[in-house]
Parts: structure tokens; sequence; C-alpha cells
């Protein structure tokens, strides 16, 4: 995969600025440490609701982008369903690249 939200998910990885998994995510979240969250298309329905929901709760951007394979290929990890970003701006980027269209899928 490549594109510009590819790079982003990439460089939060380096700079440890991205945490990924449904427990550490829903952690993250209850600590008001997420600035976005990155849910795989393919997610399961009610990982998508129960996502969705804490996001709503807690005013997080949400974007669906690439399925689990990819988006754990490109944490370094084995697939994931759910990624939250760290940053402020580097959320403010992929969601810029989103309105754009430029996510590289």
């Amino acid at each position: 995969m490549n594109g510009r939200i590819a790079g982003m998910l990439g460089l939060c990885r380096r700079a440890g600025k991205v945490i990924s998994g449904t427990t550490v995510v829903e952690k993250g979240i209850l600590r008001h440490e997420v600035k976005m969250l990155v849910l795989a298309a393919d997610a399961a329905p009610r990982s998508k609701e129960k996502f969705i929901g804490l996001a709503r709760e807690h005013k997080i951007p949400v974007v669906f982008y690439a399925t689990k394979d990819e988006l754990g290929k490109l944490l370094g990890k084995a697939p994931r369903t759910v990624a939250a970003i760290t940053d402020e701006q580097i959320a403010r980027g992929i969601a810029g690249a989103m309105e754009r269209g430029d996510a590289g899928l």
C-alpha cells in the first residue's frame, strides 16, 4: 500500500504515536490519549459499533481505512481491527488526506 495515509501511519509507528488492538485502544480512549481512530473497513459490525460509539462519546474522529491485514502490515503487527493516533498534527493530516481523497487505496 502506498499513499499519503499509509505514509502517515508508518510515520506514527516509527514515532511511537500510534496504538493498536482493541483492548489497548479502548484504554487509550478512556485515558483521553486518542486523537483519531482508524478502523479497518472489514472490521466486524460489533467492533465497528463499539468503537464508533466510544468515539462519539469522547468526540474522536473516525476513519475507515484498509483491511485488517493491510492495517496490521502498515503497523508492523498481526492483522488489526483498530488503531488509534495519539498525535494531534498527524490526526489532522490523515483527516485532510481523507477529505482530499488521497487515501492511497
